[in-house]
């Protein structure tokens, strides 16, 4: 029963999950082809690209936390249900994956941010060190 109840978990996971990246494709690219059609030619911009690799990172680690759950969700519910290797695998893949999305998107946002220096803070020379105060 453990071994069907988990193919049934995975199977319906790729049977849900594979034709819902599908229409996300299917309705980006709708949308680039409507705005070729009016004369608009779509650029992507760094926001957009950062703000469309955080979704995906967030659906892609919730969907791994979900899939490491499930045996406990199962239990709730009353069904008894211990994780396979696959499973705990597929979960712990799909988790690190969202989480290298997630925080790779937050690195090139810094990355991207100019350095500044703090308000209270004065750049002198080297000749002039010593003739004005660097804190106020």
């Amino acid at each position: 029963m453990r071994g069907i109840l988990n193919d049934w978990i995975l199977g319906l996971l790729v049977a849900e999950g594979i034709p819902l990246l599908a229409l996300v494709y299917y309705l980006e690219h709708r949308r680039r082809m409507y705005l070729l059609e009016k004369g608009c030619v779509p650029v992507e911009t760094p926001e957009r690209r950062a703000e469309r690799r955080l979704c995906n990172g967030l659906f892609l680690m919730l969907s791994g936390a979900f899939v490491l759950s499930m045996p406990a969700l199962a239990g709730i519910f009353g069904i008894e249900m211990r994780p396979a290797l696959e499973q705990v695998l597929a979960g712990f893949l799909i988790t690190s994956a969202g989480l290298s999305l997630i925080l790779g998107t937050i690195l090139l946002q810094r990355a991207r941010m100019p350095l500044r220096r703090p308000e209270n803070y004065e750049s002198h020379s080297i000749q002039d060190m010593g003739k004005g105060v660097l804190w106020k």
